[in-house]
């Protein structure tokens, strides 16, 4: 084999190992990219969570609160009763 056959083959797989290369840096890119429009949309659901927990928080500590003020209502009325 020639130094020019040599240097031709070396060449032929230089550009096929770049080739193979670029294909599967290509494949990485789009599985990156895939993956960061995945997390930007678990990031958006993490926020619209966030903010129905505390939604639901003030929901659920005013009605506590009605009910304190039922309940002490009702037991200033009992006591009442209880005097006459």
């Amino acid at each position: 084999m020639s130094l020019h056959e040599e240097l031709e083959l070396v060449i032929d797989k230089m550009v096929e190992e770049f080739n193979k290369l670029k294909k599967e840096n290509e494949q990485l890119w789009s599985q990156l990219e895939a993956l960061e429009k995945e997390k930007d949309e678990l990031e958006s659901k993490v926020r619209e969570l966030e903010l129905k927990i505390r939604t639901d928080n003030e929901v659920i500590g005013s009605l506590v609160e009605r009910i304190r003020k039922n309940l002490s209502g009702q037991n200033f009325s009992q006591q009442e009763e209880k005097t006459e």
